[in-house]
Parts: C-alpha cells; sequence; structure tokens
C-alpha cells in the first residue's frame, strides 16, 4: 500500500514537472512559473521542481538560480541527476555571485528549543552552504552546555563562544559576527526560532532579488508587525497531532500578567504556548510546507525587520559597522541597547541611510517560540525605547505599521469605481474586496492579494506618508501603482526613498507639489484636510492634481 501511495505521490510530481517543461519549450514562462508554484506547493522537497525553477530564473537573476540549484541538491538522491544540477550551476558560475552563510545565535539556556533550532538548521539547508556560530551568554543549564559542546566536537561546522557572563543581546550577536566568515552573508536567528521547510531558502531569494536588497526578514507566529493571522493558522492548528510531548507551559505558565491593574493575570494568548512544542512545530510545519513556495509578489520594502530571523547581505553588513560596547568593539548592533529591544530597529535605520532595501518575505515563514523578556531586566523595552528617541528623535513605534483605515478606504474605492481592469494573479485567489475587507489588526499583510492592473497604472498620493509604511504596504497589494508621498520630516523622507516611487517633506498646505497637474487617481488625505489651518484652500490645491475621475480619500 505504501509502495503505491509513493508512485502516485512520484507521479504527480512527474505531472507538474512535465506540464512547467511543456510551457518552457513553448517560451511561455508565465505559465511555466504557474505551473512551478503548484507543483512546489504539493512536493516542497522534489528537487526536479527546484531544478525547473533554476532555469526559469537562469536568463532572469543567476544569484536565484544558483540557490535554486542548490537547493535541488540538498533534495536530491539521485548521483546522475546531481551530476546534471552540477553542471547546470558550473554553466552560470561567471554570473553568480552568491556566498555562504553564517548562522549567529545567542543562547541563554531554554534547551529543548535551541535543540530544535539547530536541528531544523541540518534539516532544511544545504550541507556545506553555511557554518552555525552560537554565542552563549552564561547559560546557567547544564545540559544546554553539555549539548553545545558536543556538536562544536562533533561537527566542522559549528563555532561555539561561551561568555563568562551575560553580555547581553546586541553584544552577543557582535561577538558572534566577529567569529563568521569575512565572505559570508550572516543570517541572526534567535535560540528560540525554528526554521521551517525552505525557510532560508526564500529568504536568500528575497535577499538576491534585487542588488538594492541590504537584508531579508521572515513572517512568522511571533513578532511584531511580521506576524501571520491565527485565523490563516487556525486548520493547521486542527490538523496537527496534540500530545503531551515536551509541554514547555503549565497552568502557571500559561497565564501573563495583564496590562492593566487587574488583580488576576489573563490567560495565556498564544496559541503555541498553550499546546505542546511538538504540536506547535508541527502545525507551522505544515503551514509553511503551503506558504514557503514561489509566489508572484513575495517582496514588502520595510524601514526595519525584526531581529528574530534576519539575513543580511555582507556588504550590507561592511557599511553599517559600528564601534560600540565598553570596549569600543567593532559590530552592527548598537550595544547601547543592551540587554535588548530596538538594536533592530536602530539597525534598519542605519540601513536605509546606508542605501539598502530591507524586504519582508512573505512566502518565508519560520517559527518564533518567543519570550518573555530579559530575565531581571522588566523595564528593558521601555528604557531601549527611550534611547531610541534620544539617538534619532521620534518614536519608531509611531510608524511602524500600515495604516489600515487608509488602506481598506482605498481598495474599497478601487473596487467601488470599477474603472480598473484588475486581474488577480494572486497568492490566495482574493480581489480587490477581499483585500480590502482582510485587513484586520493582526495580520494586514499576511491577508494581502498581488494584483496586475493592465490596462492603466494607478496613481496614489498619501498627505501624511510618515516613513512610507503605508505606501510600501500599497506597492505591495498593488505592484504596478505609482505611489508618492509627502512626510512631515526631511529625515523621513530619506529614510523611505525605498518604500514609495516619490516622497517629499513639508507641510501639504505650503509645500511646492513636484508633481504635474492631474497627477493621481486618488489622495488619502487622512486627517491631513480637517486639520489643516483652511480647509477649504486645501481641498482646492488637492483638486488640481486629481485626474478627471480622481478621489480624494
Amino acid at each position: 500500500m505504501k509502495a503505491h501511495e509513493e508512485k502516485i505521490l512520484r507521479e504527480s510530481a512527474e505531472s507538474f514537472i512535465l506540464r512547467a517543461g511543456e510551457f518552457e519549450q513553448a517560451g511561455s514562462s508565465i505559465d511555466e512559473y504557474a505551473v512551478l508554484i503548484e507543483g512546489l506547493r504539493a512536493h516542497y522537497d522534489n528537487y526536479e521542481l527546484f531544478f525547473m525553477l533554476g532555469l526559469y530564473y537562469r536568463y532572469r537573476n543567476a544569484d536565484q538560480a544558483f540557490l535554486c540549484f542548490e537547493n535541488a541538491l540538498h533534495y536530491c538522491d539521485e548521483p546522475e541527476d546531481e551530476k546534471v544540477i552540477c553542471d547546470a550551476m558550473a554553466d552560470i558560475s561567471d554570473r553568480a555571485r552568491v556566498r555562504g552563510t553564517s548562522i549567529v545565535i545567542v543562547s541563554y539556556n531554554d534547551f529543548e528549543l535551541i535543540r530544535e533550532c539547530i536541528r531544523a538548521i541540518r534539516r532544511y539547508v544545504k550541507e556545506g552552504s553555511y557554518e552555525i556560530i552560537v554565542v552563549d551568554n552564561a547559560s546557567s543549564d547544564d545540559e544546554l552546555k553539555e549539548y553545545l559542546r558536543s556538536q562544536a566536537k562533533e561537527h566542522d561546522d559549528f563555532v561555539l563562544i561561551e561568555n563568562s557572563e551575560n553580555a547581553g543581546f546586541p553584544a552577543g550577536c557582535n561577538i558572534g559576527l566577529a567569529h563568521a566568515k569575512a565572505d559570508n552573508d550572516v543570517f541572526f536567528l534567535n535560540n528560540d526560532a525554528v526554521l521551517m521547510p525552505n525557510a532560508l531558502f526564500w529568504l536568500k531569494m528575497g535577499l538576491y532579488a534585487d542588488k538594492r536588497n541590504g537584508s531579508s526578514g521572515a513572517v512568522t507566529n511571533c513578532a511584531p508587525s511580521q506576524e501571520v493571522s491565527q485565523e490563516s493558522l487556525e486548520p493547521y492548528i486542527k490538523m496537527a497531532p496534540m500530545n503531551d510531548a515536551r509541554p514547555l507551559t503549565d497552568l502557571p505558565a500559561n497565564l501573563i500578567k495583564s496590562q492593566t491593574e487587574a488583580p488576576e493575570p489573563e490567560k495565556e494568548h498564544r496559541w503555541w504556548r498553550t499546546i505542546s512544542l511538538d504540536s506547535a512545530i508541527e502545525a507551522s510545519k505544515s503551514y509553511a510546507k503551503d506558504h514557503n513556495v514561489p509566489m508572484w509578489n513575495p517582496y514588502e520594502v520595510r524601514t526595519r525587520l525584526t531581529g528574530f530571523a534576519l539575513l543580511l547581505k555582507r556588504d550590507a553588513l561592511s557599511d553599517v559597522i559600528i564601534q560600540s560596547g565598553p570596549q569600543n568593539f567593532p559590530g552592527i548592533f548598537d550595544e547601547r541597547f543592551t540587554p535588548g529591544y530596538f538594536e533592530d530597529d536602530d539597525l534598519g535605520i542605519r540601513l536605509c541611510l546606508a542605501g539598502w532595501r530591507q524586504v519582508l518575505c512573505h512566502n518565508a515563514f519560520i517559527y518564533h517560540h518567543g519570550g518573555s523578556g530579559f530575565a531581571g531586566h522588566n523595564d528593558a523595552m521601555e528604557k531601549s525605547r527611550d534611547k531610541f528617541g534620544e539617538k534619532w528623535g521620534f518614536d519608531i513605534w509611531n510608524y511602524t505599521l500600515p495604516e489600515e483605515d487608509k488602506i481598506s478606504a482605498l481598495m474599497s474605492a478601487i473596487s467601488a469605481d470599477g474603472e480598473a481592469s484588475v486581474a488577480g494573479i494572486s497568492n490566495s485567489g482574493a480581489d480587490v474586496n477581499q483585500a480590502a475587507d482582510s485587513l484586520d489588526a493582526d495580520s494586514t499583510a499576511e491577508r494581502a492579494s498581488d494584483l496586475k492592473l493592465y490596462n492603466r497604472v494607478i496613481r496614489i498620493l498619501d498627505l501624511s506618508a510618515g516613513m512610507g509604511t503605508t505606501l510600501s504596504f500599497i506597492k505591495y497589494l498593488i505592484p504596478g501603482s505609482f505611489t508618492a508621498g509627502i512626510t512631515n520630516a526631511d529625515v523621513f523622507a530619506g529614510l523611505s526613498k525605498y518604500m514609495a516611487d516619490d516622497i517629499i517633506s513639508g507641510d501639504p498646505e505650503l509645500v511646492t507639489f513636484p508633481w504635474p497637474a492631474k497627477s493621481f487617481d486618488y489622495i488619502l488625505a487622512g486627517d491631513v484636510v480637517a486639520g489643516a489651518s483652511d480647509p477649504e484652500r486645501l481641498l482646492k490645491k488637492l483638486s488640481a492634481y486629481l485626474n478627471g475621475n480622481g478621489k480624494i480619500i
């Protein structure tokens, strides 16, 4: 019976390969890519499908083609086919510039989690393409320390640094970076983060998708502004086997302190902490197999990425090295944020100022268990937030998330107008209405549709663009759009140069618009008109920049 099932599975994969090959021969690349999406969703570990994906990218992006061939080798178990894949890699070696990866993990206790973290790297990343560097911050768990020492003894690609005292997260990362191979890209991975199938592969595909990309980040179950919704995970949670193996939480641990002054604590709201680690990982793995796949438009530009799983290009690293810490040690994380929090926000700002794009990869899902903070430093987050404000002059929490009201209103207006011919070539199959309806508080990005507008480009102006987060998300929703914005600070105009097509700074009432009359289909006014000194005059000014059917929202 098992052999029969395996034969059906193999034939099904072969049918995708044959269909993709037929489209390749016919020169129909869009159909070829669509079949590969279907095929890899059904067979996430099929090396022939990854090989064909490499052939698709061969003349589009040599780096991405190389990564596809490398991933095909990771899954390949046929010596003859390995030679074919290696020959294909050799054919593009003069054009591909993919580097190896140094995976830096700062460790502090949590034995079960870091063991899963390291096991997943071994399971899902091609051997020889990476090294693991663990910086242990004076863990008190003897079992953990023995495990890490055995890894260093048994594996040539494993480097262990044992600190005599807890140096904090930023310094731990900097120490790990100092021990990384000089030519490698660097992947900072939390010790409580577990790679899912092909997650690092798709992060690298995002990093090498554009020469301007300096870093890439993953979506997850637990990280501010990068979380997928629990609703989207629910079917996978229901399918996962529930057992009591390795329960990391008990009843007291499932209770968290209320954010208010209520005498009773609130019940744990994070689903993965109410079940065993094995069950949570299985649910996440099933989700990843369906979502860590090729997508038409997987990348969203950000001004910062959460540091739980952050991949940085070596060239970008070189541009943001700073002297930090009590010994003025070179690193990329500013150690003023010790023990942690906001060091990743600070890095994001510096990457922007150095001219590097940061992309969130919606097709790279990684499980993140999430900690409860730093022991003995309950005020660490607020202190680091204040330090960030002192350093940069603004509170980044006001600019991190897309403004959902604006986006919902825009998408509803586009749908209601019915003027554009909108064809959805989407990850979720949703149309414009569904995209508008799906914007909820916890998963704006996760439920996005990719839209192609064939008969014209939609042109959008945001009067209060901030750091461009909302405009960047609109660009992710509607890749063919032209986005422009006005921001209230010159520093934001500089930071958001990759977030929109055009950003200027100034007061919308006073600043001279650099765009021609009748430039925009939609102007997102927000509260700007209501707060203007002369609303009627501002509305008259804006009207001159609307096309014949344009709207102020």
